[in-house]
């Protein structure tokens, strides 16, 4: 449910393209307060992204009085949208209550409006936040029959309320008519649920009786490699993953901490069973360990190396190999097009500039931009990256300047700013509408003072937006004064309080008698990922690379999106607010 929280959240209101005129009776009185109900609702979601998810309170409050008048005036061209927008206003006030009777008079009254899908969402996250997990799954299921636009959205949701219900409660959805997208989702829950349980030959038995209910569909052909699934699975019962880890260093322990944390706990309840073959590397024979895994043909995925120069130096041998090479922490540029079995993880450096690039543009409505670095080979791509982001997304770049990297007085480069922007007619004191950003990547966060200070003393009004250097907290608490508010991005977020987190913390302490660290997370999150494509029938090395290629899913840390090029494109978005560091998004970026 953790990712079905996380998803809501991001998606709990309606594309604004699609609030277009519904029925054909003009009234300007109701076109006006719709447009500024708008408004209003997006002031509200702006505060959430840069504050907290409790702001916003008066804005929605205003935008709710303004899409309810423009219902209370009779049918009119925007009476459709605002039943909508009243609904979603409610739900950022916590009214679920009145928002649910709200869409089911609108369900009533518009069967056959354009918004019908968006109701049926809506009323299913509503369902889901009062624990009604059933009528959740029947609202989804009328939502993507419904559906002219977001379907996978709708089948994504689905598929993660599905995975939190019981046996039981799957049994009694599968008796009511469902689409063939939800009822495929529900058949392979109670599929892997009698696996779960030894029973093989009963879970194919029961997988062939579903069979006709998607005759004609896309969902046959895949229910039959299922049932071939099967077959395999009883005459290969136990597959391997590699690990491969630098000799004598602390990391690789708590990495293989977290594999043998994930590995445990899917033999507890899955199948196939799984074992794992460790090598440990130096500089010198790094690659002869990579090469040492071919004597291994059950051996399905290799986790590991973990710095960016012994991952170069394996490169060379991964159509040797042939087995997909997942590094779970290197962070250099251009490492997948080494070889076409290498993966990242982790977001590299340029795609974490890109998403703070699309992220300020299209959540925070920034459509300026100052750029402050350090005139370093490292920080380059970086400003590359963003620079390029924002001019592929109509925004501009009104100013570049490095700074050497041991300068600390940098007064005179936002001098320089100041009198360079006024010569553009942009007035930095009059930027409270949000629309200029400085892009200031550091290399040592003792800088976070150095620049937060300046910006605070020349009242410079900028939205600051940093690299993972900035995720120091003891910098940015001392400097709490001209940093609260700041955003960077940042490879790994973990919720200490999260229910996965906690989850993963007893069994990981169960095992080893002490408390997980980052590391630690990174090795679980990796596991669980191959573990997952592994379950769901890829049993040869070729199936799972085929199945990390297109694999999206939900980790502690991260979410995980492989691109084109096999490297991890979400991104996580940090804020410093109020004395504390917390995620306000978990980016994709958009190719």
């Amino acid at each position: 449910m953790v990712r079905f929280l996380r998803v809501a959240l991001l998606l709990f209101f309606v594309s604004f393209t699609l609030l277009g005129q519904g029925e054909k009776i003009y009234n300007p009185v109701a076109d006006s307060l719709f447009k500024s109900g708008l408004d209003f609702f997006k002031l509200g979601l702006n505060a959430r992204i840069v504050q907290a998810d409790t702001a916003g309170f008066r804005y929605f409050l205003n935008a709710y009085s303004n899409f309810d008048s423009v219902i209370s005036l009779g049918l009119n061209h925007r009476t459709t949208a605002s039943y909508i927008m009243a609904s979603k206003s409610l739900c950022y006030l916590d009214r679920y209550r009145d928002a649910e009777k709200l869409l089911r008079k609108f369900v009533n009254e518009f069967p056959t409006s354009d918004y019908i899908e968006d109701a049926f969402y809506t009323l299913a996250l509503i369902y889901s936040k009062f624990g009604n997990f059933k009528e959740a799954i029947l609202k989804l299921d009328r939502a993507i029959s419904k559906s002219k636009h977001e379907k996978s959205k709708y089948v994504e949701i689905a598929s993660v309320i599905i995975d939190s219900l019981s046996f039981d409660e799957l049994n009694e959805i599968e008796k009511f008519e469902l689409t063939p997208e939800v009822r495929y989702l529900v058949v392979m829950r109670i599929s892997n649920n009698l696996i779960s349980s030894g029973k093989i030959e009963n879970s194919k038995k029961y997988v062939s009786e579903q069979l006709r209910y998607f005759s004609g569909t896309e969902f046959y052909g895949k229910l039959l490699y299922r049932i071939n699934y099967f077959d395999r699975l009883l005459i290969r019962p136990k597959v391997k993953i590699g690990v491969l880890l630098p000799k004598g260093q602390s990391l690789s322990e708590s990495i293989l901490n977290g594999v043998e944390v994930a590995i445990d706990e899917h033999n507890m309840s899955s199948n196939p069973k799984v074992g794992i073959e460790v090598r440990y590397y130096t500089n010198e024979d790094v690659d002869q360990k990579l090469l040492s895994f071919k004597n291994y043909p059950d051996l399905l995925g290799i986790i590991g190396p973990i710095y960016s120069e012994d991952v170069e130096l394996c490169a060379r041998f991964g159509d040797q190999v042939k087995i997909p090479i997942i590094s779970p922490t290197a962070t250099s540029d251009g490492l997948t097009k080494l070889s076409r079995y290498i993966f990242q993880f982790n977001s590299n450096y340029s795609l974490r500039s890109r998403a703070l690039a699309q992220f300020a543009i299209f959540a925070l409505g920034l459509k300026h931009f100052l750029i402050l670095a350090p005139n370093d080979k490292m920080i380059k791509p970086f400003v590359d990256a963003f620079v390029d982001e924002v001019k592929k997304n109509s925004a501009s770049v009104l100013g570049i300047q490095f700074y050497n990297p041991d300068e600390t007085d940098l007064r005179p480069y936002f001098r320089n700013f100041i009198a360079g922007v006024e010569s553009l007619k942009v007035s930095l004191q009059d930027v409270s509408s949000g629309e200029v950003g400085l892009f200031a990547p550091i290399l040592n966060p003792d800088f976070i003072g150095i620049i937060s200070s300046q910006i605070y003393y020349h009242d410079i009004k900028v939205k600051i937006l940093g690299n993972d250097v900035w995720n120091n907290f003891d910098e940015l608490y001392m400097n709490r004064r001209y940093t609260d508010g700041v955003i960077f991005t940042s490879g790994q977020y973990i919720d200490f309080n999260s229910p996965s987190f906690e989850a993963f913390a007893k069994l990981f302490k169960e095992k080893f008698q002490k408390e997980p660290d980052e590391f630690s997370v990174y090795g679980y999150d990796v596991t669980r990922l191959l573990l997952k494509i592994i379950s769901e029938g890829k049993l040869t090395a070729d199936e799972v690379y085929a199945g990390l290629k297109k694999y999206e899913t939900v980790g502690i840390g991260r979410d995980i999106v492989f691109n084109d090029d096999r490297v991890n494109n979400s991104v996580s978005i940090l804020v410093f607010k109020d004395n504390l560091i917390r995620r306000i998004s978990q980016w994709t970026v958009a190719q």
